[in-house]
């Protein structure tokens, strides 16, 4: 099919132009001005044209729990949010640890084709942080990283080890950040807000400890080493030294850690669509975050999009499973509190949900518009404004504390390889 985007206000990372896009066979073939003829034409004047957008952490609770979330449903929910490709984590029942489970996420993707999907093999054989898995069948069977995520790898002997693997393999290593003897049965950030309502607290250190571990290890091995949903202040400043200092070491942060703290649990009476996991922290926290997307220490952003049943997330907060989706109103979450707010400018907005993570992941065909590249492209209207409602939900789960926010930037087609997989005029 040949498609002619009309007018587009291109917006990649290091150039901003207005220009036609002309897409043939999956692939972005001409930028400039196009007069022939297209199967289809859309007119993009006064919208904005930017790479799709790529989450490197995301939980599809497939296998397993399918009542949660499934592939088409994940793929839907995420063409909405313009995400042209997703990670999912590899904390499921069973555990995607061997190569079989992987090619089958990867397989029946591909048959539903909104979007690609990419499997997160597990680190260790059924995330139990004893075995390692079989680090080059995962990868033959499409998986680009490895990450025990919902765990740390408890024995640094296994983790170098692992490392070692990651780098023969080609295998990106992605740490879940957090010492779970520190965390313990804590449901939010300790602080003296947890104090004073009588609830358990996660010590910032929780994090903290794992992330100069983790570097110490990258450091030690010359070795990548990327580092997931990271959210303190004392984190941000062990992986600025670490940059400063050549360490092979990427982070990401996730859309919550840059707009909400640990108050808005508070204000909100303890609502459990509150409760994520890092716990959301002190304000002190939130300006460390968008400081540090301002200066590059952190790479990416990523949703940790976490679905979970109604009556999970209807039960008290201290009972209530950690966790909310994200992957509907990432971006314009970001666009209204970031970008409107002159924190970020909407090139480096785009850089780090769609470029970076392609970089990161050494998908080098994607993450920028370029004649050539894969054709996954968004259109949205920066104008245009949406409110988050349960009933026009794509994901399967409804479990999140944006229901009833106003958002700017209005995501109204998602291109994937050519083909429009998501349509809002």
């Amino acid at each position: 099919m040949k498609l002619v985007i009309k007018n587009a206000r291109i917006i990649n990372p290091d150039q901003q132009l207005q220009a036609d896009i002309l897409i043939q066979n999956g692939v972005i073939d001409k930028i400039g001005k196009i007069s022939e003829k297209a199967d289809k034409e859309i007119e993009a004047q006064g919208k904005i044209v930017f790479p799709g957008l790529i989450d490197m952490h995301t939980h599809i609770r497939t296998p397993g729990q399918e009542d949660r979330e499934d592939l088409e449903s994940a793929s839907r929910a995420a063409a909405k949010g313009g995400f042209t490709s997703i990670c999912c984590m590899p904390n499921t029942v069973p555990a995607v640890d061997n190569e079989t489970t992987a090619r089958w996420i990867y397989d029946q993707a591909r048959k539903i084709g909104l979007v690609d999907m990419y499997p997160v093999g597990a680190i260790s054989k059924q995330r139990q942080g004893k075995e390692l898995s079989e680090f080059c069948a995962l990868r033959r069977a499409g998986c680009l990283s490895l990450s025990d995520d919902g765990d740390s790898v408890k024995d640094p002997s296994l983790l170098r080890k692992a490392l070692e693997y990651s780098r023969m393999s080609g295998l990106l290593l992605i740490s879940h950040c957090e010492d779970k003897n520190l965390s313990g049965k804590g449901v939010m950030r300790e602080s003296s807000l947890s104090a004073q309502y009588g609830m358990t607290g996660i010590p910032s250190i929780s994090e903290s400890i794992i992330v100069a571990r983790d570097i110490e290890l990258a450091r030690y091995l010359n070795t990548p080493i990327h580092l997931a949903h990271i959210s303190t202040v004392r984190s941000l400043e062990l992986i600025h030294k670490a940059k400063q200092e050549g360490v092979q070491v990427t982070c990401e942060t996730a859309p919550h850690y840059c707009v909400l703290s640990l108050k808005d649990v508070v204000e909100n009476g303890f609502d459990s669509r509150y409760k994520v996991n890092p716990p959301l922290g002190e304000e002190s926290d939130v300006a460390a975050v968008r400081q540090a997307l301002q200066s590059g220490v952190i790479d990416c952003i990523a949703t940790d999009h976490a679905p979970h049943l109604q009556g999970e997330k209807e039960l008290p907060f201290q009972e209530a499973p950690f966790g909310f989706i994200g992957l509907e109103w990432a971006f314009s979450l970001l666009y209204t509190f970031l970008v409107k707010e002159k924190i970020i400018s909407l090139p480096l907005l785009v850089d780090k949900m769609s470029s970076v993570p392609a970089r990161i992941l050494k998908l080098e065909d994607k993450g920028l518009i370029r004649e050539g590249n894969c054709a996954d492209l968004v259109i949205a209207d920066p104008d245009r404004t949406w409110t988050v409602t349960e009933d026009t939900i794509a994901s399967k789960s409804r479990n999140t504390p944006f229901i009833g926010y106003t958002l700017s930037c209005c995501i109204e087609y998602t291109i994937h390889r050519g083909k429009i997989s998501y349509k809002n005029v």
